[in-house]
């Protein structure tokens, strides 16, 4: 069991094996030389060349500083988990059978493969609100993706044959049920929060004993826990942020702090040494 996972992707074909059970600005044309007329001391008039206007280039507006620099290492490893999920639903689906499953070294070494840490480490402290949801919007999905594949580690990996109506087979086929409506949203709610994040300003850097960094990393580790510390396998994507509540107490100060995270208890400690050591009482 993992306290805080990196993030990974479970596919729709995960989901139907349990089943079976800054624009570029057009440059403005040159105008066309003209002549000038002007009244001449007789009252006549002469007309003398005009200078006609300098051509302008195309040009192309200056993108403006967003959070979407600070967040493509992010979205990379997001994008990267996916594929490993993507790949290990495939070796899954192939290891099904109408009436068994039987998992190859291949599958299971392609499930152990998948590590969310990557993707939670690249998350930034500090961000807004609705810019944190997005993002944790996409880490639920693979959270829950990913930890949805912990049957098929239990009870997969001594390569024997499971029948289709046998206790350890039907907690496999749960879990990968449990992802199914996490893999059929994932690339939308990429593709949302990579748009958020073109239009959300660069976030200012927080210390890392800060309380800031204490609540991203209290998130993270929240939506871990729900997911892999039961035998319900996956199934937690939460798409609103889950509450806080920091209790005063005696012994309150900056690196001390408790209270409850989606109702749940917490305490956590910070040290220069190895930063923020969380613990979340969920099970």
């Amino acid at each position: 069991m993992r306290s805080l996972r990196g993030l990974a992707v479970l596919v729709v074909a995960v989901g139907l094996a349990a089943g079976c059970g800054s624009t570029a600005l057009p440059g403005a044309s040159s105008t066309p030389s003209s002549r000038a007329t002007t009244s001449t001391a007789g009252g006549g008039t002469s007309s003398t060349p005009s200078r006609s206007a300098p051509a302008s280039t195309s040009t192309t507006a200056p993108t403006a500083p967003s959070a979407a620099t600070q967040l493509a290492a992010f979205f990379a490893a997001a994008e990267h988990a996916d594929s490993q999920l993507r790949h290990a639903a495939a070796l899954i689906n192939g290891d099904i059978g109408s009436t068994s499953m039987r998992f190859t070294p291949a599958t299971i070494a392609a499930v152990r493969g998948i590590e969310l840490a990557p993707v939670a480490s690249a998350l930034p402290a500090g961000l807004p609100n609705e810019m944190l949801r997005e993002v944790l919007v996409v880490y639920g999905d693979l959270a829950s993706r990913t930890d949805a594949l912990n049957g098929v580690q239990a009870y997969g990996s001594s390569g024997r044959q499971l029948p289709i109506g046998s206790q350890q087979a039907q907690s496999v086929l749960r879990g990968l049920r449990n992802a199914a409506p996490a893999a059929a949203r994932f690339n939308g709610d990429l593709a949302a929060a990579r748009t958020l994040a073109q239009q959300t300003p660069p976030v200012t850097g927080v210390a890392p004993d800060s309380r800031a960094a204490l609540e991203l990393a209290l998130r993270l580790q929240s939506i871990s826990l729900r997911n892999s510390c039961d035998e319900e396998f996956g199934g937690y994507a939460p798409t609103s942020l889950e509450t806080i509540i920091w209790q005063p107490s005696t012994d309150q100060h900056s690196s001390h702090y408790e209270g409850l995270v989606g109702g749940i208890r917490f305490a956590a400690d910070y040290t220069v040494q190895h930063g923020w050591k969380i613990i979340i009482y969920a099970c």
